[in-house]
């Protein structure tokens, strides 16, 4: 497999650091596993001296030493910014590094046991970002900037009374601009979004979406798949016997869950209630948009909106996948006087033709999609099995997968709704 960027976090602490009278170490290892991180691994020191200057050494005479202990976190660059600051709240003594690595080798064992016991509580999200209804949408939009979510509950008094989506801030809360692509904008550009967002003086409680579809920590696995795949959410609030909000259950959540290689042809895997035995021909679509890498620019971006995924593969005469062109991507490729333009393209799904009809590669570091496009993509072959593309998926970051045959041709492609619908028995 093609070297995945990942983070490696490690935390030096001591065998004696507590929290909460438990072991740190053993605290921050649930945290990690209940966040469903990656993995996280302990190893005991027998030797090492920190910031105090005391040296701690095991030898037969004291077992009981206060020895060095090292958690070693390997995980995605999105994960690891997510869940730092919870692990750092943790440690109040210690060292902790963050580095760059990358993953040449990652073939898990089961992450999580799926059989239908399994309950939301075991992979939700328990870092929760909420507002409420009188905070004002510039705030709303700015807190979601700076978080992976796409998504935030409203509540009062704990309860979730709405929840504001992408969908909600476009359509009803005045942004114009989806959170994925104002992240591509320049600084100055996204300020003045916020800025005529403070002018509009909106709130929370105004644009949300109101009486949000919830699901209770000691729901299944299996039903909150079955809910979420069949009314196409994306997320999920959790709550408790009280109903108030203890956490969100994300689709990528319950793919990740699912994404381990299980003995698929053993009884024990159909009591999980997920079909990961099915094969990807069965849930692919052949709808796939394409462009070749000579396609000129604008031609590009009737392929890029023409379906709900915002991304084209671009393929050679042979129809092989040479590269993947994404939405976000063109808006980095063009330049300040050509975005306004772009943008409302892209949000509006309309050809994309300059105000002024000067030619688009004037105003790009681009002309064709060879131009724009990355060579970041991954393809499976149809065959394949749906919990093995969703570990693929998992592993290389990506949200969509071209889908192959066996000779390399292009055919179909999947996204997250796609693998996660196709995971729910016909017979629930």
């Amino acid at each position: 497999m093609e070297p995945t960027k990942a983070r490696r976090v490690r935390i030096y602490v001591s065998e004696d650091d507590r929290r909460r009278h438990r072991p740190l170490y053993q605290a921050v290892v649930e945290l990690l596993q209940a966040e469903n991180a990656m993995g996280a691994t302990v190893i005991r020191g027998s030797e090492g001296f920190g910031a105090g200057g005391r040296l701690h050494v095991s030898s037969l005479v004291d077992v009981a030493a206060q020895l060095p202990i090292i958690v070693e976190w390997i995980d995605t660059p999105e994960q690891v910014q997510r869940l730092l600051p919870q692990v750092l709240d943790l440690v109040e003594h210690g060292l902790v590094t963050v580095d760059e690595t990358e993953i040449i080798l990652y073939e898990p064992h089961a992450v999580h046991d799926l059989r239908r016991t399994a309950t939301v509580a075991t992979v939700m999200s328990r870092d929760l970002l909420t507002v409420e209804p009188g905070t004002p949408i510039r705030r709303v939009v700015e807190l979601m900037l700076g978080k992976t979510y796409r998504a935030v509950p409203v509540t009062e008094a704990g309860m979730p009374v709405g929840i504001i989506t992408n969908s909600d801030l476009v359509q009803r809360g005045g942004l114009g601009v989806r959170l994925d692509l104002l992240r591509s904008l320049d600084t100055p550009e996204v300020h003045e979004v916020l800025e005529r967002l403070s002018g509009q003086s909106r709130f929370a409680g105004e644009v949300m979406t109101r009486n949000p579809i919830t699901v209770r920590e000691t729901t299944s696995l299996v039903q909150a798949a079955d809910r979420m795949a069949r009314q196409r959410l994306k997320r999920l609030p959790v709550i408790d016997e009280t109903g108030k909000l203890v956490g969100m259950l994300s689709r990528l959540d319950l793919l990740r869950s699912a994404a381990a290689d299980l003995p698929l042809t053993t009884p024990d895997a159909y009591e999980m209630g997920l079909a990961g035995n099915e094969r990807l021909a069965k849930v692919m679509r052949r709808d796939v948009p394409t462009v070749h890498p000579d396609t000129q620019l604008p031609e590009v971006f009737q392929a890029v909106i023409s379906t709900r995924l915002n991304r084209a593969f671009v393929v050679d005469a042979d129809r092989h996948v040479v590269g993947l062109v994404s939405d976000a991507e063109l808006i980095e490729r063009v330049t300040p006087t050509l975005r306004r333009s772009a943008l409302r393209a892209l949000m509006n799904r309309l050809p994309f033709v300059h105000p002024k009809e000067e030619p688009v590669g004037a105003h790009s570091r681009g002309h064709t999609a060879a131009d724009v496009m990355t060579h970041s993509f991954t393809q499976v072959g149809e065959d394949v099995l749906l919990s093995q593309a969703i570990g693929r998926m998992l592993r290389e970051g990506q949200k969509v997968l071209a889908v192959t045959d066996s000779a390399g041709r292009l055919v179909g492609i999947v996204d997250r709704a796609d693998l996660l619908h196709g995971l729910i028995p016909v017979a629930t």
